[in-house]
């Protein structure tokens, strides 16, 4: 395409044009312009192009349509003082450039339109603009910009510069829809029937499953579809314990084929329990009455546990049913997370347990029904005793269940988690923090020392428009904000600090050492914290941080004293409020903060930044371990003198079989990057994938089907054909 190919904008559906300065109105629900001639849109598939055009009233979205994509890619593109001015990235094979009008007001107006190619230079610059224009206002001066600069320079090859140019800098997607996933994904990956039907007969096992109902007053006709559900199973080796009231079940129920044992509603106990007096199979599952099974979901779990009969539980991913009865709301959950368990009962619709156990942890609680919990608080009850009693819980991360039920209910699920932290250690207190999310804390049976270990340069940064002596500023945070008495800090300076920050390490009771080697290596200056401290918990902590929440140590102790935890580290936010902490993910290996940005108070995924939750690695910009499971792994790898250290630590405790735990309730501000230029050595970078590349290919708490660039929790349309690859190879 020539530079005077341009592209033209035409109204494709519920559009009218309202007057010839490009004002227009909407006509229906879904507003969008084409962009033509075809073969000029043909001619820049594959490339780079600078899109322009000066919206008022109207947040338009880039829609693109390639040969081989079930969906378009969407790019929310972004609106800028003088108009839009976007570099997007276009795939191969592009057949379809539309301009979505969301957000419109009864008149829009949408002008100025022009779409050309953009050659490096110009991608170079736009590039540098977008990431200049995403720092805080502080870090856009120009001498901030320079040491930025200078530092990616010295140390990043030309190619990994430009590659993280283009990544940070790219348009925004919005998430991909579920109806795309659905498409992409399962319907792709799933086997035809008659493959799923050999492969039960080729099952070594064919375990009776029995799946327990208590009716209650559920409507007939989704009683019926749960039970139609059922009988449609693939795998056929399973019996449904139903407690209903024998007139409304039988109008309501299709025939189970003899495979539906109806029983009558119990004088006293719950009407689970009788379920499970009268269940048959080795395993058992609940099954709400409004709730359907895939038609796959039973050979699913029977060839997991076929495979590994040692397990003891089983649960899989799962969604809503809609008003409409349309699949929605997917739920992909982690792989097993005893912490994640504690904060909210994301086992869900259809777990699976060895029968034997649920009648050795005594079933189901009758009391706790009688106190009014819902069914969905009896199966959190029982899933946190059964897990008391065994660790051996699998994942199948299909979405096998599709519900319409509730959360339990807030003080049902509040008593069950007080009678778990009873069981293990006793109970401190249970919040509710919203809608099936707890805080679920034990009391400390000691008050060990804390030794918080800061490497520092000493150095002042401007916080809050002035000028803030960090080290300074953080040793009164601590002291003047932590409620936690037997507190010790240990600074590891390199030699040169200032007469008033000595004065202020004396003030705040902290004590010095020097790293005294002329490299800068700031793994060996925390191990070298560490020798010198005296604790029996060490806190490793930037100097850019301050203490929001004042009880953050006690509640950071609480999560370490949990037999199997290794790491804890907080939430950590921005200056501007804004999460920069909430657990680390992998994607292609290499970690980063996920939701990094959203708003502090952001929920998050099912409650990810809400709630404490398990994670393979969190910062180091503030992490706690106990001294002796640091000394077992030998501390920090001083072979990443600036980046992974954090991470590979966290890594290295997991091999010993200790968890990381996010933990929510503890908050502070990290005012990050402050102290040196934020770089990553391409060395370190390879080290660390030579070390974990491996492990990393998959992280077990962040869903395949999520996008990496950032992590966000939101479905990325780039990443299915990994997914669809990973359940296609679950299914053979």
């Amino acid at each position: 395409m020539t530079r005077r190919e341009a592209l033209g904008l035409y109204p494709l559906r519920d559009l009218r044009r309202v007057a010839d300065d490009g004002t227009w109105s909407a006509t229906g629900p879904d507003p969008v312009f084409a962009l033509g001639p075809a073969a000029a849109v043909a001619a820049l598939s594959g490339t780079r192009i600078r899109l322009r055009c000066r919206p008022e009233a109207v947040q338009p979205v880039l829609a693109v349509e390639a040969a081989g994509e079930a969906e378009p890619r969407r790019y929310r593109l972004t609106p800028r003082e003088d108009g839009i001015d976007d570099l997007i990235r276009l795939p191969p094979g592009t057949r379809a450039l539309r301009l979505e009008a969301t957000e419109t007001g009864p008149r829009f107006r949408l002008d100025g339109l022009r779409v050309e190619p953009a050659g490096r230079m110009t991608a170079a610059v736009l590039s540098a603009r977008t990431i200049i224009e995403r720092l805080p206002p502080q870090e856009r001066r120009p001498l901030r910009l320079l040491r930025r600069a200078s530092g990616l320079v010295r140390s990043v090859p030309p190619q990994e510069i430009w590659r993280r140019l283009t990544r940070a800098a790219q348009t925004r997607r919005p998430p991909a829809s579920y109806a795309a996933w659905i498409e992409a994904v399962e319907t792709k990956a799933l086997p035809p029937a008659e493959t799923l039907r050999a492969q039960v007969a080729a099952l070594p096992e064919r375990p009776l499953i029995s799946l327990l109902m208590a009716a209650g007053g559920a409507e007939p006709a989704h009683l019926a579809e749960a039970v139609a559900s059922l009988t449609a199973q693939i795998y056929p080796d399973w019996e449904l314990c139903l407690v209903a009231d024998p007139s409304a079940a039988l109008q309501a129920m299709p025939s189970g084929g003899g495979r539906v044992r109806l029983l009558s509603p119990p004088a006293g106990g719950t009407a689970l329990d009788a379920a499970l007096a009268q269940a048959r199979g080795a395993y058992l599952a609940t099954m709400e009455p409004d709730a359907r099974l895939a038609p796959h979901a039973l050979l699913a779990l029977v060839r997991r546990l076929t495979r590994e009969p040692g397990l003891d539980g089983l649960y899989s991913d799962e969604d809503r049913i809609g008003p409409d009865g349309a699949r929605c709301e997917p739920y992909f959950k982690p792989d097993w997370s005893p912490e994640t368990l504690e904060g909210s009962f994301y086992l869900g619709g259809l777990a699976v347990y060895r029968t034997a156990l649920v009648r050795a942890v005594g079933g189901f609680s009758a009391e706790g029904e009688d106190e009014g919990k819902g069914k969905g608080a009896l199966d959190y009850d029982l899933a946190l005793r059964v897990t008391e009693r065994s660790d051996r819980i699998g994942h199948v991360a299909q979405v096998l269940c599709h519900r319409r039920g509730r959360d339990p209910e807030p003080e049902a699920a509040a008593r069950a988690l007080a009678g778990r932290a009873r069981r293990t250690g006793g109970l401190d207190v249970v919040r509710v923090l919203g809608p099936g999310h707890f805080a679920l804390r034990r009391p400390l049976a000691t008050r060990p020392l804390v030794s918080i270990v800061i490497p520092t340069a000493g150095r002042d940064s401007i916080i809050g428009g002035r000028s803030v002596d960090l080290l300074a500023a953080c040793l009164g945070s601590i002291r003047a904000t932590s409620r936690y008495e037997a507190i010790e800090i240990v600074a590891v300076d390199n030699g040169d600090l200032r007469p008033q920050t000595r004065e202020a390490v004396e003030r705040f009771g902290a004590r010095t050492i020097t790293w005294d080697r002329p490299v800068f290596n700031v793994a060996a200056k925390m191990n070298l914290g560490a020798r010198v401290a005296t604790g029996a918990v060490l806190v490793f902590l930037n100097d850019d941080i301050s203490v929001i929440t004042p009880d953050w140590i006690e509640a950071m102790l609480a999560q370490l004293a949990i037999p199997g935890v290794g790491a804890v580290g907080p939430k950590l936010l921005f200056e501007d409020g804004s999460l920069q902490h909430a657990g680390v993910t992998f994607g292609e290996g290499l970690p980063d903060h996920v939701r990094r940005g959203f708003p502090g108070d952001d929920a998050g995924y099912h409650g990810s930044s809400l709630a404490n939750r398990n994670y393979l690695a969190v910062t180091g910009a503030c992490v706690m371990v106990r001294r002796a499971d640091f000394e077992a792994v030998e501390g920090f790898d001083e072979g990443y003198a600036i980046n992974y250290n954090d991470i590979d630590l966290c890594l290295r405790l997991g091999e010993r079989g200790l968890r990381t735990v996010y933990c929510a309730e503890a908050c502070l501000h990290h005012y990050e990057s402050r102290n040196r230029v934020p770089t990553v050595d391409p060395a370190e970078q390879a080290r660390f994938r030579r070390r974990w590349g491996t492990r990393l290919a998959r992280d077990p708490y962040y869903p395949d089907s999520f996008g990496i660039r950032p992590p966000a929790f939101a479905l990325d349309a780039e990443r299915f054909p990994h997914a669809a690859r990973r359940m296609i190879e679950a299914w053979r």
